[in-house]
């Protein structure tokens, strides 16, 4: 993207938190777990593009996090649970074209719901990406009817800035500035 505001530094990968490991995608070997993720209607009720259509469409979406990735410097990855070595989701960052900000996200299947690896993964992108990016502040944009990652953006200590209409919804927009 030619945008100024979008920078063209790298986070360098892996980012190792007490639970998680968080790494590039592998798409033939990573698509099968995440099936789990981008295949399960209730996972992706609220993530724009919707659930996908099996393991060859998971593959090539992973195929472009990893474009992303070596083009940008920065995309979405695999969330390894280290106890476990499994790949429990994704997290990192993509660009929100209504503004050209960085936007975080995170998606986890739902055996991993509710034991607080969201919030666990998206802390250690988001310091990364703050720390790594050179950006003004990196945003989440955030359905207005999903709590859980309400939840986890203010506990991440981004705070809501304004609303939006985006993917043909409401969406609340939470930011967060580097410290100075």
């Amino acid at each position: 993207m030619s945008d100024e505001r979008v920078p063209s530094m790298r986070i360098p990968l892996p980012i190792q938190t007490e639970r998680l490991l968080i790494r590039d995608f592998a798409p033939v070997s990573d698509a099968p777990a995440m099936v789990d993720v981008y295949c399960d209607p209730e996972v992706m009720r609220f993530v724009p593009d919707g659930v996908l259509a099996g393991v060859e469409a998971v593959r090539a979406e992973l195929e472009k996090h990893a474009e992303a990735q070596a083009t940008r410097g920065f995309s979405f990855w695999a969330v390894v649970e280290r106890e476990t070595d499994r790949v429990i989701g994704d997290v990192g960052f993509g660009i929100f074209e209504p503004t050209s900000d960085i936007e975080l996200g995170y998606t986890l299947a739902r055996t991993a719901w509710r034991r607080g690896f969201a919030t666990e993964a998206a802390s250690a992108c988001l310091a990364a990406g703050l720390a790594q990016l050179g950006a003004s502040r990196i945003i989440a944009v955030v359905d207005v009817r999903n709590d859980a990652s309400m939840r986890v953006a203010e506990r991440l200590g981004m705070e809501q800035v304004d609303a939006t209409e985006a993917y043909g919804r409401p969406h609340v927009i939470f930011a967060r500035t580097p410290e100075r």
